[in-house]
């Protein structure tokens, strides 16, 4: 059985693995996302929007640590994107 963890983070296409860096990303389009960088996989982004929903999820798990540093990431990228 998966944990709610998991599922959530299944639910936002992000794989059940230790996240290393959580940081703020310009893809090829110039769009600001969120990255999520791993160990031993690919790197993964999303929307601000869509981080900023998985971490209210995420506090609302308990998971305050990890909830705050996507929060500070998408506070940088939308700084960034008025720069």
């Amino acid at each position: 059985m998966m944990s709610a963890l998991s599922v959530l983070f299944f639910e936002n296409g992000l794989p059940d693995l230790p996240i290393i860096l959580i940081e703020p990303h310009r893809n090829q389009e110039g769009l600001w996302r969120i990255k999520f960088c791993y160990a031993d996989d690919e790197p993964l982004s999303m929307s601000s929007a869509q981080a900023s929903a998985l971490a209210g999820n995420l506090h609302q798990l308990g998971e305050a640590q990890l909830a705050d540093e996507i929060n500070d990431a998408v506070r940088s990228a939308k700084r960034y994107c008025l720069m």
